[in-house]
């Protein structure tokens, strides 16, 4: 425990780490001051106790060596290929992140990582409020005199979906930070001392919200996390089995009818119905997304041990994308839009080897963890998000992961951190 001037670093450190959680899902640039802040409080205290620190990082090097190896594979290939140093800009944070943040994290305690949890739901249930009362106020500058807000409101119905919506940032990466809360709500709520209805009206508010924001993956695992929720009450014995074959399969057909209700996911299967209906069916031109997968799979063929490299990456997909007629992709120069697709056809096996450590390193130490339960579901949503979205390529999705990558990597014990350092 740090002591004297220390102590302030930390206490501040710690401040500064609830802000960013709370601001995370703002304008991206609002987080970004106060967690760099943050690491320079890490640098502090790096150089006021660097054999503390030093002796911290050596016991969990298996939690922070994998984020520096992506990093690392990263820059490797940026000098092999003579690659502008700006390009690796927004992966500096595997670097950043675990180097600078070893004297905080590692120092916090089950209540810290409690108000963190904390922050970050506020944060996102306030962007949530703050973005139904924009979009209401926006539709109704929109409302003819001869119309009330209702009616034009029920008629033009796609302003409150989507991208509309959310327009901080992507839909996708919205819903996930959603499901996030919700898994904390279900394997940490007895720690988060809110009280059951609270809980209960939160989770119907941000799970409405997950349906209006249109995400496909997102409503998947909702429905998953649902089932298990509902499984865990039964665990519990707070609910007889026999609910069990009543709430999931309603569940489901809510889940369903919710679906066929959106209309950005409703144009999504009417075009494959129209495709299957219509013959000649490739599941390689079903969306966007496949067109995407498909070619980061030709990509990949071409070269499935080295990878095409960091600097010439965007200019294999675009030739892939020309080949097979895919304009639009090649036009946007959109990326393979699956993390696990995007290392393998970077950087070969050692992009996926990597990914899969830096992935599954909290698992490794499971037993050991304050939430061994959360950490777990972590994994599980963040590799299921990151068959559909490459996240990792962009600063906010490493921010986002890193950080709560290092809180959930907490041991449940601090023995060799209890003594005191002024």
């Amino acid at each position: 425990m740090y002591t004297g001037i220390s102590e302030k670093y930390f206490k501040t450190g710690r401040v500064l780490l609830i802000v960013t959680l709370f601001l995370i899902s703002f304008p991206r640039s609002w987080s970004l001051y106060p967690l760099g802040l943050f690491l320079f409080a890490g640098l502090l205290l790096w150089i006021k106790h660097f054999n503390l620190n030093y002796h911290i990082l050596k016991r969990n090097l298996l939690i922070l060596m994998p984020p520096v190896i992506y990093f690392l594979l990263h820059l490797i290939s940026l000098i092999i290929q003579s690659g502008n140093i700006t390009l690796i800009t927004d992966r500096l944070m595997f670097l950043l992140v675990p180097v600078f943040g070893i004297p905080l994290f590692m120092h916090f305690n089950a209540d810290d990582d409690i108000v963190f949890f904390k922050a970050f739901t506020a944060g996102i249930i306030m962007v949530s409020i703050v973005l139904v009362f924009r979009i209401i106020i926006f539709v109704n500058k929109l409302v003819p005199a001869d119309m009330n807000f209702i009616d034009y409101a029920v008629l033009h119905k796609y302003w409150f979906f989507s991208a509309h919506l959310s327009v901080f940032e992507h839909p996708t990466y919205f819903s996930m930070k959603i499901i996030w809360v919700l898994l904390i709500f279900i394997f940490a709520h007895e720690r988060l001392k809110i009280n059951n209805m609270t809980l209960f009206i939160l989770s119907v508010f941000l799970s409405c919200f997950l349906v209006f924001i249109a995400s496909r993956s997102s409503m998947v695992f909702w429905v998953v996390i649902a089932i298990c929720f509902i499984v865990q009450l039964y665990r519990k014995k707070l609910i007889k089995g026999i609910y069990l074959f009543i709430i999931i399969p309603v569940s489901v057909f809510l889940a369903v009818i919710s679906l066929e209700k959106n209309g950005r996911i409703n144009d999504a299967i009417s075009e494959i119905r129209i495709k299957l209906n219509e013959g000649g069916f490739e599941w390689k031109n079903i969306d966007q997304r496949t067109r995407e997968w498909y070619t980061a799979i030709q990509v990949i063929k071409a070269d499935p041990f080295g990878g095409a490299g960091f600097v010439q990456i965007k200019d294999r997909m675009r030739e892939e994308y020309l080949k097979h007629g895919f304009y639009e992709e090649a036009k946007l120069n959109l990326n393979a839009h699956n993390q696990f697709l995007e290392a393998q056809m970077t950087f070969g096996i050692a992009g996926t080897v990597s990914l899969l450590l830096m992935l599954f390193a909290l698992l490794y130490r499971k037993r050991l963890l304050e939430f061994p339960e959360l950490a777990f579901s972590f994994v599980i949503m963040i590799s299921f998000f990151l068959m559909f979205e490459s996240m990792l390529n962009r600063q906010w999705g490493v921010m986002f992961f890193l950080i709560f990558y290092f809180i959930l990597a907490n041991r449940a014990e601090k023995s060799d951190t209890t003594v005191m350092y002024p």
